[in-house]
């Protein structure tokens, strides 16, 4: 039987008003364990952020192209440089203390690195090309193990018609691995025809073998995008959004597609255990609004393509509403959601049930990346000098 829980929320709201709100979709109504807020709840707190370090942006420093971030307990902070293929480690106050690993094929080296997470003492490095993970001692930097990514992925039938490499590597606690496939299926797509992508993720083991498939899902949206006498599939991730993941300190996962303000949680083996819902008000998007300079700046392909051909492009109704998600090492989610200002993201900071803490205005052009030991990171570019840095923000909710 389902579960349908509707908690007593005052209907104030600290920020901006939300009072006219989408009916809840019937599909949303049956789902099992889902409890429903208002989504003109009282915060329980107020959040205080203030400018604290800056992370290179100097000529001392110079990150050829900022890419992936990740700060550990100590508040070392470890930035990709994605056009030299190192990492550089600050001191948590800034002091530069040099780099590692470097382009090429062995131990310790990348081809590319999508992503940087750290669990306990160790850094994972995930080189997508490679399709493996570089593992380092957090205390030496120095390279402990590589590990290549499913390599017995021929055993599991329902991999057969997605992409051969991994999508996306996620380190969990107690050297608990997830990975993500994606598929677009088998069919020819027309220039302009809008390709729906499958999701698959898959428990790993300590040696790189797949174990067990966890869930599927609809991950996004692509469009077959014309360029000279070729054609690729192109993620206009602003305009249709993305499935969001998170994982909380014991491995359970937190999911979220772009179309509702919906949060699915999941048991560590994938099991469904329940959802938590705000009915949030849809924006329309125009294609005058989805040509605005903001929104281009997030775009993967040259902005001017997309305003020659905007009129080719199927765009949905309606704006994502949910753009990112993350997990801070308090175990909370802060989700940022799309408002008619196009210059920010309004930030929700929620408890793992769902409950609201507080929310915030942020400019959209300073993407948030990682919330730990009480401090926001974020990555920006100096408007004088060019230079991109990471700051760091003290935040405080009282």
């Amino acid at each position: 039987m389902k579960k349908l829980i509707y908690p007593l929320l005052i209907i104030v709201f600290w920020g901006c008003s939300h009072q006219k709100t989408d009916p809840i979709p019937e599909e949303i109504q049956e789902m099992e364990n889902l409890t429903v807020y208002s989504v003109d709840a009282k915060p329980a707190a107020e959040i205080s952020i203030k400018k604290d370090v800056l992370y290179g942006g100097s000529n001392e420093v110079f990150i050829g192209d900022l890419g992936e971030i990740a700060v550990d307990s100590s508040g070392r902070v470890f930035i990709e440089d994605t056009g030299n293929l190192f990492i550089h480690v600050f001191e948590p106050f800034g002091r530069y203390l040099g780099h590692f690993g470097r382009d090429g094929r062995g131990p310790g080296e990348f081809s590319s690195i999508k992503s940087l997470q750290i669990r306990d003492d160790q850094l994972y490095v995930f080189d997508f090309r490679q399709n493996r993970v570089n593992i380092f001692n957090l205390n030496t930097l120095v390279i402990e193990e590589t590990i290549s990514l499913a390599r017995n992925r021929g055993d599991h039938h329902e991999l057969r018609g997605s992409y051969p490499s991994v999508d996306e590597f996620y380190a969990g606690s107690n050297n608990t691995y997830i990975v993500k496939f994606i598929s677009t299926g088998n069919s020819i797509k027309s220039d302009w025809e809008n390709i729906e992508v499958k999701g698959l993720l898959y428990l790993m083991d300590d040696t790189g073998d797949l174990s067990e498939k966890l869930v599927d899902f609809k991950d996004a949206i692509r469009t077959q995008f014309p360029v000279r006498n070729t054609s690729f599939d192109i993620p206009l991730t602003p305009f249709f959004g993305n499935t969001l993941i998170a994982f909380s300190g014991e491995n359970s996962m937190y999911q979220a597609g772009p179309d509702h303000f919906l949060i699915t949680v999941y048991s560590p083996n994938g099991r469904y255990e329940r959802a938590f819902y705000y009915p949030f008000k849809k924006l329309f998007l125009t294609r005058e609004s989805a040509i605005s300079g903001e929104v281009l700046d997030e775009l993967i392909i040259n902005p001017e393509l997309i305003i020659q051909n905007i009129n080719s492009v199927d765009l949905p109704e309606t704006w994502p509403v949910l753009t990112n998600m993350l997990m801070d090492d308090e175990n909370r989610l802060w989700v940022s959601t799309i408002v008619k200002d196009f210059e920010i993201y309004e930030w929700w900071v929620l408890e793992v049930s769902g409950e609201l803490i507080t929310t915030f205005e942020w400019p959209r052009n300073e993407p948030i990346e990682v919330i730990k030991n009480g401090k926001m990171y974020t990555r920006q570019t100096d408007e004088e000098t060019g230079l991109q840095q990471v700051v760091r923000y003290r935040v405080e909710m009282e």
